[in-house]
């Protein structure tokens, strides 16, 4: 772990080039109350609205975000799009003179309606597909060529927008080999043979699936390595990151984490960020897929395509202030875990399982708070009975009888002052309650 943290700390002085899509994302936020009387379709309310990058710009936005010195190259429009995304480069301190602009190529748009919490409505694209021209090309080349010898890592993102060729990424990827620079390329499938010869490729599991032909995930993964010769990182939303190493297609597997999803937008780009810079800080391929999944679970937690900081990332590596590294001591109705237990106070987590109440008891001594955090509880104290819901919390003191059972799966924490065992008194046995 603590390689992991050095590492982290060397993002700073890491100089990365990234090459590839440049998007802008647009987000207008509204609430809906109503459908059109004038179609079946629901009418936003505009309230809010905001513009990010997008594309190979979010990855560069990541890395600068963790501190890395980066240049960014491709092309957009000469329009009022290409002036705002100018604009957010220079407030991230994105070095932009490698990015040619044209008058007859307008500037990718995504724009995004979402209401409620993050409910997409539609998305609305606004693009003018086309291969660069070979001027085009060897003018972006000419404009790389000084930021590759200068670098430590190179990004390739390809959204299939027309940036790369073939004949163009693979004049890129071998300059790099010459320059002996690392590659990390997230690519489209369609583009596949684009890319031979990188060091690194991420795709998730259905791109991956598509570019082999294979359903099977360990037959997938070592299909890829074979053909482009690279460590092939397959990832799988919720259930994590899958790594078949480049030497011998063998396999790791860094988990997924129990988290809320808030927005997945732009999370492969953080996570390819993240490779990018724990690879160029002196990370093995294994420990930096570890650091990009965990940085993958803490930006799908924010909305929109979001950034993480250095400060973030180390904090997700401190175990001991993780729940999950706690012990877990089951129970007939779910579980129990001891955040804290001092001579003056006491703390738990509290698994309930639907259907399952807890032990109908009381203590001499112990004066206790509960507090609902997920789910519905059920919760009897003395003579009433209530039923709290994530927010609400009780109060039992010493000598009153009570029990909470589940509605739902819940999660509840309990306070307390300090006890022993000695002091609970049982009345009735914990149970499932339709017995």
């Amino acid at each position: 772990m603590s390689d992991l943290r050095f590492a982290i700390g060397k993002f700073k002085g890491v100089k990365a080039v990234v090459m590839g899509d440049i998007m802008l994302d647009r987000w207008t936020f509204g609430d809906v109350d109503r459908i059109s009387p004038e179609a079946p379709v629901p009418v936003v309310l505009k309230k809010s609205e905001k513009i990010t990058l997008g594309g190979a710009a979010n990855v560069a936005n990541n890395l600068a975000a963790l501190g890395a010195s980066v240049s960014l190259v491709g092309v957009m429009g000469d329009d009022e799009a290409g002036d705002l995304i100018t604009g957010l480069l220079e407030q991230s301190n994105i070095d932009a003179k490698a990015i040619l602009r044209f008058s007859n190529r307008p500037t990718i748009e995504k724009q995004r309606i979402v209401f409620g919490e993050n409910h997409q409505l539609l998305r609305l694209d606004s693009e003018q597909r086309g291969n660069l021209t070979p001027t085009e090309e060897e003018r972006s080349y000419a404009l790389l060529l000084p930021l590759v010898k200068e670098c430590d890592v190179i990004v390739l993102s390809d959204y299939g927008k027309g940036f790369f060729s073939e004949q163009f990424a693979q004049k890129i990827i071998a300059l790099a080999k010459t320059e002996k620079k690392t590659v990390l390329a997230d690519l489209k499938p369609a583009h596949k043979k684009y890319f031979f010869g990188v060091d690194v490729i991420t795709p998730n599991l259905k791109e991956a699936r598509e570019m082999t032909g294979l359903s099977d995930l360990l037959d997938v993964g070592p299909k890829l390595v074979q053909e482009f010769g690279a460590h092939a990182i397959v990832t799988l939303g919720g259930e994590g990151m899958s790594l078949f190493r480049r030497e011998d297609a063998s396999h790791y597997h860094a988990p997924g984490k129990k988290i809320k999803v808030f927005d997945v937008s732009g999370a492969g780009d953080t996570s390819i960020a993240v490779l990018a810079l724990g690879m160029a800080g002196g990370l093995n391929i294994d420990d930096a897929v570890m650091l990009a999944n965990e940085a993958g679970s803490i930006v799908v937690q924010k909305p929109g395509t979001a950034t993480l900081s250095r400060e973030e990332l180390m904090s997700a590596l401190r175990t001991t202030n993780h729940v999950e590294g706690i012990s877990m001591t089951p129970k007939v109705w779910g579980y129990e875990r001891w955040v804290e237990n001092n001579d003056r106070y006491c703390c738990k987590i509290l698994g309930v399982n639907k259907g399952y109440q807890c032990s109908l008891h009381y203590h001499k001594n112990k004066d206790e708070t509960f507090l609902v955090t997920e789910g519905q509880i059920r919760f009897e104290l003395g003579d009433e009975v209530m039923h709290l819901r994530p927010g609400s919390f009780i109060r039992v003191p010493p000598n009153t009888p009570h029990r909470f059972a589940g509605i739902e799966d819940s999660l509840i924490m309990e306070f307390s002052t300090h006890h022993d065992d000695a002091d609970s008194y049982r009345i009735e046995e914990s149970r499932k309650m339709d017995e």
